[in-house]
């Protein structure tokens, strides 16, 4: 049992020298486009404003690329999208999972479920997404979220933590994004989601050209 235990801890400790060795290498870049570029008119969508982020959140955020943009289409309606992105990802800088930052200034989770969104008819199939309804008094808001890069889309902020390990070892690379949407509810959440799942598709196959797969 103590020779077990002797070579347990041997590795532990060689597998941990590796992990640092490989993390402390600089992340293989690739080419992509800033998230500045990104476009205005989506289908019948029109951004109408952008949203800076103080310097305070960006401090502990520490986002590499990012834009937080309004759009509205021809009947009024109007949904935002935040895009996020990381160059490289490790203990000390990542994702900010919206679980923690989106409950706050009276807004709270009235249902939370993961959602089956469908994918690109070019990549047909479906990917695990975060949904959300948050509420504050009377108002509602439906949130899409997600954590997509190096030819992922998921909805589970351990499996991300897991990604990471992999792809650092196996690619040298944790680069990657979260993706977020929302707008409010004013009829009934199944609607309001449709409306969501058809403005994503839009934008959707133009990811891969600010998120590298």
């Amino acid at each position: 049992m103590k020779n077990f235990r002797y070579i347990l801890t041997i590795v532990i400790l060689l597998a941990a020298a590796a992990l640092n060795y490989y993390f402390s290498k600089p992340d293989v870049s690739l080419p992509r486009k800033s998230l500045a570029e990104f476009p205005n008119s989506l289908g019948d969508w029109t951004a109408f404003s952008d949203q800076k982020m103080d310097k305070q959140s960006l401090e502990i955020l520490k986002v590499d690329d990012y834009f937080m943009r309004s759009y509205r289409n021809s009947r009024g309606e109007v949904i935002s999208l935040y895009i996020g992105y990381f160059k490289a990802q490790n203990e000390t800088k990542g994702i900010h999972s919206p679980r923690q930052c989106l409950p706050g200034a009276g807004w709270t989770p009235l249902n939370t479920a993961v959602y089956q969104m469908a994918l690109a008819s070019d990549n047909p199939g479906t990917a695990p997404v975060n949904k959300f309804v948050m509420g504050k008094g009377l108002e509602r808001q439906l949130y899409l979220f997600w954590y997509h890069g190096r030819g992922r889309i998921y909805a589970s902020e351990y499996w991300n933590k897991i990604y990471l390990i992999w792809d650092g070892l196996t690619k040298k690379r944790t680069d990657g994004a979260l993706v977020r949407v929302n707008l409010s509810i004013a009829g009934n959440t199944e609607d309001a989601l449709q409306t969501q799942s058809d403005f994503i598709q839009l934008f959707l196959p133009l990811l891969k050209e600010y998120i590298p797969d």
